[in-house]
């Protein structure tokens, strides 16, 4: 098991600029590659100030000549929004440029006012997406790619740019109760990785039981079936920071249900804050994610690896309005007390799960 960074560039206060935000985002990763995290990650989203990066392949490829371990990945990318041939051409050449380093994040999508503006179909995405990893497959294979879908059409097409990898490793996002979806995942052998949010370790099981169901080599052993989460993690000794951490957590949450929902209200681009349908109090959802003093978050932490074996957690510490300097400390702060804690308690994290 391995943590990664996930980096969402929220635009939460107006005065604060993309270009602060891309800048706060490389000093972010490059501590994280230095404390020990596995992968940088990137969201992709569209003309709101919910996430400022429309481009996770080109974040990623920013990071590149920047940093030397860390892996580079897309979180995801929003495949029905691509054409398939710009999207592996794209990927091809981020593994080129990071020496190997890339990570494929894919997921269907879900804001119909993305979808809207492309002039593309919410419903088909699923249907898009599974096309997409068809092609994607051929791809990888190093062969040329050809494809006659519904959705999806591409004469035989060869390709001069390339993986170095021989098969980079995938994410697939959300869709845990999509059979068909699921058991391509298994088939393929991507990685399932799903936003928590403020679930409850009870929840979150129930996500991992679907997930260990459907795969079929798993036996239903959870420490056989592949699976990946995100985690809103804050380190401080401070229980006024962490209730701050923990409100910046549910802002993003009610933008984003918000916009799931497709009942978001905007300024321009600006989305307009609303609570979350069932939406638990500051001091239960601050219970519940990754926030306070180190032994608070080694100890949460544990008790859900413990729960889902998990091969990877990807960690979401760069909170809107969280001043840089916060976050800087309290990421030096996970990789100094919290990840040694978590290694001694499990006798090494590398035990934990099992690999795609």
């Amino acid at each position: 098991m391995h943590f990664g960074l996930f980096s969402l560039m929220a635009q939460r206060d107006r005065a604060i600029t993309a270009r602060r935000l891309y800048e706060e985002t490389v000093e972010q990763v490059k501590l994280a590659e230095a404390i020990g995290f596995d992968i940088a990650w990137f969201a992709e989203h569209h003309f709101s100030n919910y996430c400022l990066c429309p481009s996770p392949i080109t974040m990623a490829s920013c990071l590149a000549p920047q940093t030397t371990r860390i892996r580079l990945g897309t979180a995801v990318i929003v495949a029905p929004l691509y054409h398939p041939l710009r999207m592996l051409e794209d990927i091809g050449m981020l593994d080129v440029i990071s020496n190997g380093r890339a990570v494929i994040g894919l997921g269907t999508g879900y804001q119909q006012y993305e979808f809207h503006k492309f002039g593309v179909s919410l419903d088909a995405a699923r249907d898009t997406f599974l096309e997409t990893l068809d092609v994607l497959e051929q791809y990888l294979s190093g062969g040329p790619v050809h494809h006659e879908g519904r959705h999806i059409r591409i004469p035989e097409t060869h390709f001069v740019v390339h993986p170095i990898q021989r098969r980079p490793e995938i994410y697939v996002a959300g869709l845990a109760r999509d059979p068909v979806t699921q058991a391509r995942v298994v088939a393929n052998g991507y990685v399932p990785i799903f936003t928590t949010g403020w679930s409850t370790i009870a929840q979150m099981q129930e996500v991992r039981a679907i997930v260990t169901a459907a795969n079929p080599q798993a036996a239903g052993d959870p420490a056989h079936a592949p699976y990946a989460m995100q985690r809103y993690v804050f380190v401080t000794d401070d229980k006024a920071e962490a209730l701050r951490a923990a409100e910046a957590a549910r802002y993003i949450r009610r933008v984003a249900m918000s916009m799931r929902n497709n009942v978001a209200r905007l300024d321009g681009a600006f989305l307009q804050e609303m609570p979350a349908p069932d939406e638990p109090s500051l001091e239960d959802i601050a219970s519940r994610l990754v926030v306070g003093d180190a032994e608070t978050c080694a100890a949460r932490l544990a008790a859900e690896i413990e729960a889902l074996r998990p091969v990877h957690i990807s960690c979401f510490m760069a909170l809107p309005n969280v001043p840089q300097a916060r976050t800087l400390r309290s990421m030096e702060r996970f990789g100094a007390q919290v990840m040694p804690m978590l290694d001694r308690h499990f006798g090494g994290l590398a035990r934990i799960g099992q690999p795609a």
